[in-house]
């Protein structure tokens, strides 16, 4: 962690507990981390630890406004905490709410508000995953109701940072079928487009044109994928006639079952082995990245 990042984690620290001790609306008493604990580590694994113990669960989320709020605090202090503490914490936050499908559902729809959903203010696929798969394995709620998390938790549980990327078989604008797996020996970055998205094609004319992108390709040191979401028909291949002659282009009209698309344009960055270095990346850092990677070639 830096050390700008640090400093303003100290401050939300310290401005957490004085919230909790000005603030007459919060739900609860939020937890008071010990005085030996000094480290922003430590307290933040405290407060994560403890911060459901004087909460009234799962009754409480009957008042959800009230509920969220909590709820978005207690994440909040997760990117500092001890990443066993956050999972352990998470687990037992869950098995309050196991015994009562209609307040688990709720639990759910918070987290996805705060967590998954592209407007969510702490964005975590690693922190939301348990609440949907809550749900999902859930026996006494109905398959209808559950299939929106179920179908998260597919997706998710495969492409996870550090997993092998699924394969993904794709039609080129010449007819002729391909796979990603053929593309070996270099770092791969993966544009995923839908079409009438604005965003993808303004996307995707920045890294077309960008000389430190398409250095790096010529050098071999990556590979570029643009697939779009939609059918190989006519009208999909007179639109991409003037790609980048340097990417590879195909359209594979099924990604969306198997890859995120939440938010487009989606990238995804895999190492030579195709395993998943990074995703939800945005545009800027990505071509600031491959300045920098440029340069050091």
């Amino acid at each position: 962690m830096n050390f700008k990042k640090s400093l303003l984690a100290i401050i939300a620290v310290i401005s957490f507990n004085v919230a909790c001790a000005q603030s007459p609306e919060r739900m609860f008493p939020y937890p008071e981390p010990p005085e030996e604990l000094v480290s922003l580590g430590e307290r933040t694994s405290y407060l994560v630890e403890h911060f459901w113990e004087r909460c009234r669960l799962p009754e409480s989320i009957n008042f959800r406004a009230e509920f969220e709020t909590a709820f978005t605090d207690y994440v909040s202090f997760m990117p500092y905490a001890d990443a066993d503490v956050v999972h352990k914490s998470i687990a037992n936050l869950i098995e309050k709410f196991n015994k009562d499908p209609e307040k688990l559902l709720t639990l759910a729809e918070i987290a996805e508000k705060t967590l998954y959903l592209p407007d969510g203010e702490f964005l975590s696929d690693e922190v939301y995953l348990p609440f949907a798969k809550a749900v999902a394995d859930h026996k006494k709620i109905k398959k209808d109701r559950k299939a929106h998390y179920v179908e998260q938790v597919n997706v998710l549980s495969c492409t996870q940072v550090g997993m092998p990327v699924p394969e993904i078989e794709f039609t080129r604008a010449d007819g002729t079928k391909g796979k990603l797996s053929e593309l070996t020996g270099a770092y791969t970055l993966i544009l995923f487009m839908t079409p009438d998205c604005d965003d993808c094609y303004m996307t995707r004319l920045r890294l077309s044109a960008d000389a430190n992108v398409n250095a790096l390709i010529e050098k071999g040191s990556i590979n570029v994928v643009c697939i779009a979401t939609c059918n190989p028909d006519d009208e999909w291949r007179k639109s991409v006639e003037n790609y980048n002659k340097r990417w590879t282009v195909g359209a594979a009209p099924d990604v969306a079952k198997r890859f995120d698309m939440r938010n487009p344009p989606v990238f995804y960055y895999l190492s030579p082995d195709h395993k998943i270095m990074s995703k939800t990346l945005v545009i800027d850092g990505l071509l600031e990245a491959f300045r920098r990677a440029n340069q050091q070639q």
